[in-house]
């Protein structure tokens, strides 16, 4: 999110980033989205160790269950398009332009949302075994994979959050010049 809003504080004020600068967070990006995603792996590969999480890992990882929206996510939104397709953006030489690492930061942001919503969302769908060895019934649907879909004001809500947040900042590096500055541009000050 970072470097989106840097981005549109640069094209709003007129400036671009110096070549060098960008390769360094460019670099930084990649670096980054492939700590995230080994952080993750290791996540999952250590849950698969633990007997009653293997269930859950099943439904996320590989859909079993009902759980193939989740899979999708995780490995389409998150793995492919929001870490893989980043870090290839962000360290290939010939891709390392100012469009492509907006790009790759706005793939990383929603490579993030598509995680949460497989690991959050995918989490509160999985049926869980609350008795275990117990057979418990009752007309809520238990056993049964949850169908979750945001209505229209949560997706609002979310979105109007982060804009807000975006904005706030935008606004604040506008009125308090929190612009970076070039070592070679003098500062101004007022007398």
């Amino acid at each position: 999110m970072f470097l989106l809003v840097q981005a549109v504080a640069y094209a709003w004020s007129g400036r671009t980033w110096p070549p060098e600068v960008r390769t360094r967070i460019a670099r930084l990006l990649g670096i980054f989205v492939g700590a995230s995603l080994y952080l993750v792996a290791v996540q999952h590969m250590t849950h698969l160790y633990e007997t009653r999480r293997g269930g859950f890992e099943l439904f996320l990882l590989l859909g079993q269950g009902g759980g193939a929206r989740y899979a999708l996510a995780f490995w389409l939104g998150f793995v492919l398009l929001g870490s893989v397709l980043p870090m290839l953006l962000a360290f290939h030489p010939r891709l390392r332009s100012e469009r492509s690492l907006t790009l790759a930061s706005a793939l990383v942001v929603l490579g993030a949302f598509a995680w949460l919503f497989a690991f959050v969302i995918g989490g509160q769908a999985f049926p869980l075994e609350i008795f275990p060895g117990a057979l418990v019934t009752s007309s809520f649907h238990d056993g049964a994979v949850a169908d979750y879909r945001p209505s229209l004001p949560e997706l609002l809500l979310g979105l109007g959050g982060m804009g807000a947040a975006c904005l706030i900042t935008l606004v604040g590096m506008r009125l308090f010049d929190m612009m970076p500055r070039d070592a070679a541009a003098p500062l101004v000050q007022e007398a």
